[in-house]
């Protein structure tokens, strides 16, 4: 039998914990003002890996050399040899018109790339997976305050036709993963009484549907991530 390589690219996959390359972030925020912003990437593998990274508009499907976006990114590729480190430089091209209300979302890609097995041979068969992160590069102009500890005091719960939406009254993405119905107590007590399906990412002065079960005018903890990837809670209604 011939041998084949079967490459898997894994798509969607915000959290890096299974891949030997990972990014030192859980998102990355370009302020307006800044010339350039550096992620730094580290191979915490024992092999050399390939490292492919670029940046999307959130269709995560979209070939890399057919996306149109407002930055560059360099090292496009790039060779990670062991335990080595390695910066990628985002930097916005001059002249590009985003909004100055609101923060604009895009995304970073970092596809890694492990070796062919050392002890492959030409009739072996074997399976190479590539494995892909992506998290969110968030533009934020000078122009909009810088967000509080409160942010979840922008959110709020409105009736629509066929259920609720949480609605964002501010300048800012907001990525919640739990709403819990709410009565008092500890804010950060731990609890599985998760009422969302999925993390909702609410845009700026937008409002994004929430399952039936939660309805506007009751209480609820909302539990919302921070610049640091860290978690913060509210009581919104």
């Amino acid at each position: 039998m011939r041998h084949f390589l079967i490459l898997l690219s894994v798509m969607l996959l915000s959290v890096s914990g299974h891949a030997s390359v990972v990014i030192n972030a859980t998102r990355v925020i370009y302020p307006s003002s800044s010339k350039f912003v550096n992620v730094q990437l580290v191979n915490r593998s024992t092999t050399t890996h390939l490292v492919q990274s670029w940046i999307d508009d959130g269709n995560p499907a979209a070939a890399p050399e057919s996306i149109k976006v407002p930055f560059t990114l360099a090292p496009p590729v790039v060779k990670m040899a062991a335990s080595e480190g390695q910066t990628l430089k985002i930097t916005l091209r001059k002249g590009t018109p985003l909004a100055k209300d609101r923060e604009t979302v895009y995304w970073l890609n970092v596809l890694d790339i492990p070796p062919v097995p050392e002890n492959a041979s030409g009739g072996d068969n074997y399976l190479q997976v590539a494995i892909r992160s992506r998290i969110k590069l968030l533009y934020r102009p000078d122009e909009i305050p810088s967000p509080a500890s409160d942010i979840h005091k922008k959110l709020t719960l409105e009736s629509r036709s066929g259920g609720s939406c949480l609605k964002n009254s501010g300048p800012y993405y907001v990525t919640v993963p739990q709403i819990i119905a709410w009565s008092g107590g500890d804010l950060k007590k731990k609890t599985d009484d998760n009422l969302l399906k999925a993390t909702v990412f609410v845009e700026p002065f937008g409002c994004q549907s929430v399952p039936a079960s939660i309805k506007a005018g009751s209480r609820y903890r909302v539990t919302w991530m921070d610049d640091y990837g860290s978690k913060k809670f509210g009581v919104i209604q």
